[in-house]
């Protein structure tokens, strides 16, 4: 708990304190429907030097009980640094790293994401590979991103497919490689002027185990606001 407490110190000490040209602070509750237990998630981020951004996230599990301080545990914290190279006015290509550390190991997320806006719509690709520490949970995921501004609300559908080809807890099988989709539908309101609520729905392939050990899909509802400075 202790962990998790400093995770949130730094991340929003960072958004405020550090020189940059934007500064957020999003804040997020999930909730698992098949697991039914709960996550909360802090994320960070700020410009500076123009094209360059850098992002803290702290997310931690609650079980069952949301409010309990007997089921609160560390799930992950990751720092994240990425530069926007702009092709013109409409293309934006954008290399960045995630260093990732969660309970039992930590990743190294190198990514490429091009994104392509024109007037309300937008859309974007991303490829990230995943080295974990632990040498079985390699991944790689191909992110994509549909996105459309309606009035005062901006609807997107992200698509992810994430493949880990020495098997592991996708299957919960280390003999064979695996793969899963996972797809997050969200609603956000942009009508005011400095924060953003937001609610997701995501339908998570291969990700509850349920008592019989069998691996099934889960399915998260996610409510946050985003707020700007």
């Amino acid at each position: 708990m202790k962990t998790f407490k400093m995770t949130l110190a730094a991340a929003l000490v960072a958004a405020v304190a550090l020189p940059a040209s934007a500064n957020y602070v999003d804040v997020r509750g999930a909730y698992n429907t098949e697991a039914k237990t709960y996550e909360s998630r802090v994320r960070a981020g700020m410009g500076f030097a123009e094209d360059w951004e850098i992002h803290l996230e702290g997310t931690q599990g609650h079980d069952k009980n949301f409010f309990s301080q007997d089921d609160h545990k560390v799930a992950a914290f990751e720092t994240e640094l990425n530069y926007n190279y702009a092709i013109n006015d409409n293309v934006t290509l954008t290399p960045g790293f995630v260093y990732w550390n969660g309970t039992s190991h930590s990743e190294y997320r190198p990514y490429l994401k091009a994104t392509y806006a024109t007037g309300n719509f937008y859309t974007a690709a991303r490829y990230r590979f995943q080295a974990a520490t632990d040498g079985v949970e390699n991944t790689n995921q191909v992110d994509a991103w549909v996105g459309y501004n309606i009035s005062d609300f901006n609807l997107e559908y992200n698509p992810a497919y994430i493949a880990q080809n020495n098997g592991g807890k996708i299957n919960s099988d280390l003999s064979r490689a695996d793969s899963k989709w996972e797809h997050t539908f969200q609603v956000k309101y942009t009508g005011f002027d400095t924060w953003a609520p937001y609610l997701d729905y995501q339908i998570l392939d291969k990700t509850y185990v349920n008592q019989n050990a069998e691996v099934k899909t889960e399915n998260r509802v996610r409510l946050g606001v985003t707020f700007n400075f």
